[in-house]
């Protein structure tokens, strides 16, 4: 069997705690708990972009489906300012893109 890759990063610098909150994100329409899955866009101190993929008990996010825990997981994912850039247009987070990513703006 493949394992999945994994890029490596210092999770030092890719810290919700030490990083700006850019956006945020909701997929779907899933109010429940256990299956709800939230995408929040960080930038670190050093400039660098991750997304933060956090969900319940159901959802894609938790670590061990085999695990008997009532708690979700997380997973981090660096980004490029490019990358970043394309999240928040695919997420409709526009208001991030004036703010922070004007310089990079695709022309119609």
């Amino acid at each position: 069997m493949k394992e999945t890759f994994l890029p490596e990063y210092d999770e030092h610098e890719y810290s919700p705690r030490t990083s700006e909150m850019l956006a945020q994100w909701i997929p779907g329409e899933e109010p429940a708990m256990f299956v709800r899955e939230v995408e929040t866009l960080y930038k670190t101190a050093k400039g660098n972009y991750f997304i933060l993929s956090e969900g319940g008990l159901f959802s894609r996010y938790h670590s061990s489906p085999d695990a008997e825990t009532w708690y979700g997981g997380s997973a981090i994912r660096p980004l490029t300012e490019q990358e970043a850039l394309s999240w928040c247009e695919e997420t409709g987070n526009f208001e991030t893109i004036d703010k922070h990513f004007f310089f990079l703006k695709r022309n119609p």
